[in-house]
């Protein structure tokens, strides 16, 4: 498998997490998730736009919000 192959094949299963998440909901491991992969793979203002929403979705409760921030940091994102 080519780098380039290899870098489509992961933007692929990012889009699906993303497309179940928007139509299922999800876990904060699993949005933690997305925002990670999103800045690994270059998408970083897409990533900061998903963090906002799972600030909305997670905020009023602090063992999710813990884990959507740890997210954020991990990978560079400002807090709020």
């Amino acid at each position: 498998m080519t780098p380039e192959e290899r870098q489509e094949m992961i933007a692929g299963m990012v889009r699906n997490l993303e497309a179940r998440l928007a139509t299922e909901g999800g876990t904060p491991e699993e949005w933690a998730r997305l925002i990670t992969s999103l800045v690994r793979i270059d998408n970083e203002p897409h990533a900061r736009e998903i963090l906002a929403e799972a600030r909305t979705r997670f905020g009023a409760t602090p063992e999710a919000s813990a884990v959507i921030e740890a997210a954020a940091a991990e990978v560079g994102l400002s807090a709020p």
